[in-house]
Parts: structure tokens; C-alpha cells; sequence
């Protein structure tokens, strides 16, 4: 996978771009994120820090590519089966939240890019986007099969998804296991008005 937040080429090519970011994660475990450096991760690494610089810009845009090569964002293939489908997307986000490093940087890599535009919409591309995408056209097939309401609001139902089991993360420490996935996936199943499109009233 390329990364997504460099800033461009440097000397020693992906090689040495690979064994950055598995730097980046290692120190990351071992460290946390407030306490993560660029000087740990270049001696983890075997590199100087001007090397990483020529790749990213700052501690946040190194951290990005290491945890957008782990963040899953799969499509869900069609198995004519809405329930099956669900699962597999919420097994997925639950597997993406509950690996420790993404769960703990997340919120903070999200809050050191809100400064810069650029790069926080090259995270939502990279970390949102695709996912959402691939979600929504699972959360849609079942909509045309009649399994969910036709006015289902598919981005409320992936809010839902992720805020509950990132909450799960990080706040109550609640098992991220098959029965909260079969949980969220019945409440979509059997979703009514609550789940559905808010009309807008005409004034």
C-alpha cells in the first residue's frame, strides 16, 4: 500500500518506507500516542529523522499511514444473504476498533489533523470514505430485497455501529464480541421509524 499522507519520494523507496511505519506502530504499542516522537520512531527504525521528514511532514501524517495500513475497509461481497452481509460488516469495524493502537490514537490523530485541512480530508478519504462506501452498499442491497426499510438512514446506522463499539474501546471496556456484533446488526434488521430518514417539514 502506498502511502497516503507523504509528502513525496525519498531515497532508499518503499523498502525503507515499509520499515518506517512498522517502526511507527511498534513504538506506537510501546509507547502510546502522546509519547510517540519522530526521534523514536527513526531509531526504531534504523534511519535519521530527516529521512521521515522528506517522507511526512509531521508525527501525525507518519502515524496515519502506519494505522491506514491495519484499518480495514473491505467490500462486502454479495452473498443474497442481508443478515450474513451485516455481520461481515460489523465484524469488521468491531476488528478495526478493537486492535488497541488504532482504538487509543484515533481520537488524538483526529484531533492533531483538524488544523490541517488538507490532511484531515485525506484522513476521512483514507479511514472513512471507503469504508462508509462499502457499508452503505451492503446496508442498500438490503434495502432493495426488502430485508430493511426503504427509508432506512444508512449513515445514522454506521454512526451507531462505530460510536457504540469505539465507545465500547475506550469507555466501559464492554466485550467487543459475536453477541454485541448480532446485537447491532437485529437492531438494523428490525429497524422502524427510529432508524429511518427524518422527513423535512414544509414551512
Amino acid at each position: 500500500m502506498a502511502p497516503v499522507f507523504s509528502s513525496g519520494p525519498v531515497a532508499g523507496g518503499p523498502r525503507s518506507a515499509s520499515k518506517i511505519l512498522d517502526a511507527a506502530r511498534d513504538v506506537l504499542s510501546g509507547q502510546g500516542y502522546p509519547a510517540l516522537t519522530i526521534e523514536a520512531v527513526a531509531t526504531a527504525a534504523g534511519v535519521g529523522k530527516s529521512t521521515i521528514y522528506r517522507w511526512w511532514p509531521s508525527k501525525e501524517a507518519l502515524i496515519a499511514d502506519a494505522l491506514a495500513e491495519i484499518f480495514r475497509a473491505d467490500e462486502i461481497p454479495d452473498l443474497g444473504d442481508t443478515h450474513a452481509e451485516l455481520r461481515q460488516a460489523v465484524d469488521m469495524t468491531i476488528d478495526n476498533y478493537a486492535k488497541e493502537d488504532m482504538a487509543a490514537s484515533l481520537p488524538a490523530l483526529a484531533a492533531g489533523l483538524l488544523p490541517h485541512p488538507e490532511l484531515m480530508a485525506r484522513f476521512r478519504e483514507t479511514f472513512l470514505h471507503r469504508k462508509r462506501e462499502n457499508i452503505g452498499a451492503a446496508l442498500r442491497r438490503g434495502i432493495e430485497r426488502g430485508d430493511l426499510p426503504d427509508d432506512l438512514d444508512t449513515d445514522l446506522v454506521q454512526d451507531i455501529w462505530a460510536g457504540t463499539i469505539l465507545y465500547r474501546r475506550l469507555m466501559t471496556g464492554s466485550p467487543l464480541d459475536a453477541d454485541l456484533a448480532e446485537h447491532l446488526v437485529q437492531l438494523v434488521m428490525k429497524a422502524s421509524s427510529p432508524l429511518s430518514h427524518r422527513e423535512t417539514e414544509e414551512h
